[in-house]
């Protein structure tokens, strides 16, 4: 059964070293963490890779949108330079590399499902895909999240054993019916959005309270006293 950390590094160690590579997963790691959050999008050839941005140009020297882009272009590219020259050179990680080295890391993860404008179905599917390919079936599954209600729908109906965490930016009224119908694990919510009531609300009903993002001690000791069972931060080490 799955078992949260409190504290889920944020893309990885994203305060670090740039973030949804394997070298902050590998900061992550070395500061302590066992317990990662990333991305997953589509190639326009349908290949997964950890990756947030609709768009390449923010995080790498590449330009135009992620999921018009193929494999080859995007493995050519640099995602480490924008963050510091020390990490000129970072490649985007296939989903692939990034399931080998958690499991050889010994490290849990949430993975976000973020599918590119009209690739819900075969993103999901991908995910699930290399889970069944890469994830040992004597480990715990990894929690999977995504803000898009249709990619987790087709989760529960392909996979009911996942773990499912239910993604808000802004504060639903409706949530727990849906979190019902999904079966979720968790419900992830964006700090702005969150009062002691609402963590009690959602505790009453047993989901797990995850919040994003969080990176000062004193926030995350507030949001702790309320209830809130994991923090996502880009600072892997806030607790320490």
């Amino acid at each position: 059964m799955l078992v949260l950390e409190r504290l889920i590094g944020h893309r990885g160690a994203s305060a670090y070293a740039p973030e949804n590579t394997l070298m902050a997963f590998e900061k992550a790691r070395d500061l302590g963490c066992r317990f990662l959050e990333f991305d997953v999008m589509l190639s326009a050839d349908g290949e997964a890779f950890v990756f947030h941005d609709d768009t390449l140009n923010r995080t790498t020297n590449g330009r135009g949108d992620f999921g018009l882009a193929t494999t080859e272009y995007l493995q050519s590219l640099d995602a480490g330079r924008w963050f510091s020259k020390r990490f000129r050179g970072e490649k985007i990680p296939l989903l692939q590399e990034a399931l080998e080295w958690l499991v050889s890391s010994n490290v849990q993860a949430n993975i976000e499902i973020k599918p590119y404008p009209g690739t819900t179905e075969q993103t999901t599917i991908a995910v699930l895909t290399q889970l069944n390919r890469y994830w040992p079936h004597d480990r715990d599954l990894p929690l999977l999240s995504s803000f898009d209600l249709d990619a987790l729908r087709l989760c529960r109906s392909l996979a009911p054993e996942m773990p499912l965490g239910l993604l808000f930016d802004k504060w639903q009224d409706s949530w727990l019916q849906i979190a019902q119908d999904l079966n979720c694990y968790s419900v992830h919510l964006n700090r702005r959005a969150l009062t002691k009531a609402r963590v009690g609300e959602i505790k009453q009903h047993d989901y797990k309270v995850c919040v994003y993002t969080v990176n000062r001690k004193r926030q995350a000791a507030k949001l702790f006293e309320w209830g809130v069972d994991a923090i996502f931060s880009d600072y892997p080490d806030l607790l320490s």
